[in-house]
């Protein structure tokens, strides 16, 4: 049963809040029939990989106590780990951003459903919104799940951060050769580097890394630059 194998890994849920995560659940299993919104369908890997993978990233962000945060999700997908985190903390704001317009027809869906009042989804591309004053430099935090090379993430989330925000991003490990190549943009766009942690999947064993960046100066404007140039030419 979905509840109580979610429970078994990650034991600091509320009853109402894993209610709501059984009817994600629910809801995601019968929409991936449809949409194909993820590749993982089987309910242990999406147990752990999606479910319990995204409360381990609420949980590095450790924003249990916080209120009236603004926290973007760049590339939700499926609303992982934003979505969750957001069920997780009603208090702070989120919002989720992808550029595949039925996966954030299926977050608005799920947002509905649970009555999710403190988060908004967007289907629009990294580049063109953080060229958008609306939104840059508006959000305390930027997240990403395994989304991009490290440069190439730090312009599509950057941009977005205030300064004396944080962006914070999992990668699986090894990862010190991926930090490494991203100094130059980090200095750029205007990210330092502040720590490293470290934890592993359930069953599957999965080794990652929470890596947690400071927003140290203002980003220039010429940053992120036109659609497809982050990841064609890094900085």
């Amino acid at each position: 049963m979905f509840k109580d194998k979610l429970i078994n890994y990650y034991k600091n849920i509320t009853p109402e809040q894993l209610n709501k995560f059984e009817d994600y659940y629910i809801l995601l299993s019968e929409h991936s029939k449809l949409y194909n919104l993820t590749a993982i369908v089987e309910e242990d890997e999406v147990v752990i990989k999606h479910f319990y993978d995204s409360l381990m990233f609420y949980k590095a962000l450790a924003i249990d106590d916080l209120e009236k945060l603004q926290i973007l999700d760049m590339g939700s997908g499926a609303g992982f780990p934003g979505l969750v985190a957001a069920i997780m903390n009603e208090k702070c704001h989120f919002t989720l951003v992808d550029s595949v317009g039925k996966k954030i027809k299926f977050i608005q869906l799920v947002a509905k459903q649970l009555e999710l009042k403190n988060l908004t989804a967007i289907h629009i591309r990294s580049e063109a919104l953080g060229q958008d004053s609306k939104y840059r430099e508006q959000f305390d935090i930027g997240v990403a799940r395994s989304l991009a090379y490290l440069p190439v993430l730090s312009e599509y989330l950057l941009p977005f951060i205030k300064v004396d925000g944080k962006m914070v991003v999992t990668k699986e490990v090894p990862f010190e050769e991926e930090l490494a190549a991203s100094k130059k943009a980090l200095k750029i766009l205007g990210g330092k580097f502040l720590k490293e942690e470290l934890y592993e999947l359930p069953i599957y064993g999965n080794k990652r890394a929470f890596l947690t960046f400071l927003k140290t100066k203002k980003t220039p404007a010429e940053y992120p630059r036109r659609e497809g140039t982050p990841s064609k030419k890094p900085i």
